[in-house]
């Protein structure tokens, strides 16, 4: 299972949110490339990077900082958040970037997602933010109404390749990921899933792995020392 470091960034700051609020942020760093390249060092193999600002305006805000951090790095990167186009699809993969995710574009438009799985295939993974059952939208403020593994499947037979499922409501809580949903949406798709939100132990990485997930994304628990990296690497 593949370890993924987040580096959330906003007003050019490291930081974390507390269940996708923009009012309830904490900030780990003044500089997300001295972040990144610490990830880097300690043995990330991928990073996470979402644009929080971008994902609130509805386009790439912080492209510059990440652009730095994807030329620094000698590891890929995977970025989310206000990408809602081709341009700005292809404006990331132009910097060396690994794979773009999209979340609100993908949902509110199923032509525009077919036609982005057909002309970027692995580069393009699919984000599913959900609190209380529904799919969220632009910067985990609106909700689609979507089911979640209805919408999945249907996004899988259009051409998705990979997921990721966010709970908001564990995110930035250290309560632990939501089992139960990530394991029903595992076993509805054949495309690999990536969880991420709430993650708090160890224990809880070895139970990730053992639900069939890919990957998990580790914020909070990385920044406050709940997780140590190198620690969870070997778990994987």
């Amino acid at each position: 299972m593949i370890i993924i470091p987040a580096i959330d960034i906003l007003g050019g700051k490291c930081v974390r949110l507390f269940q996708g609020d923009y009012g309830q942020s904490t900030t780990y760093s003044l500089d997300p490339l001295e972040v990144a390249l610490d990830w880097q060092q300690k043995g990330a193999s991928i990073l996470h990077i979402v644009d929080l600002d971008g994902a609130k305006a509805g386009s790439p805000v912080n492209f510059d900082i990440i652009s730095k951090i994807a030329k620094e790095l000698n590891i890929p990167i995977e970025v989310g958040g206000g990408i809602r186009n081709r341009e700005s699809i292809k404006k990331y993969l132009e910097i060396n970037v690994l794979r773009v995710v999209l979340g609100t574009i993908i949902l509110e438009d199923f032509n525009f997602a077919k036609l982005a799985f057909e002309e970027f295939g692995n580069q393009v993974v699919v984000g599913l933010d959900a609190k209380d059952g529904s799919l969220m939208t632009k910067g985990w403020i609106a909700q689609s109404g979507l089911n979640i593994f209805k919408t999945a499947k249907k996004l899988e037979d259009l051409g998705a390749k990979r997921f990721i499922f966010t709970d908001i409501s564990k995110d930035g809580s250290l309560t632990g990921p939501n089992f139960i949903e990530l394991s029903k949406l595992i076993k509805s798709i054949d495309s690999p899933v990536i969880a991420s939100g709430g993650v708090s132990d160890i224990n809880q990485i070895r139970q990730l792995k053992n639900s069939g997930a890919e990957g998990v994304i580790l914020g909070k628990a990385l920044y406050e020392g709940r997780i140590d990296l190198r620690e969870a690497l070997d778990v994987s």
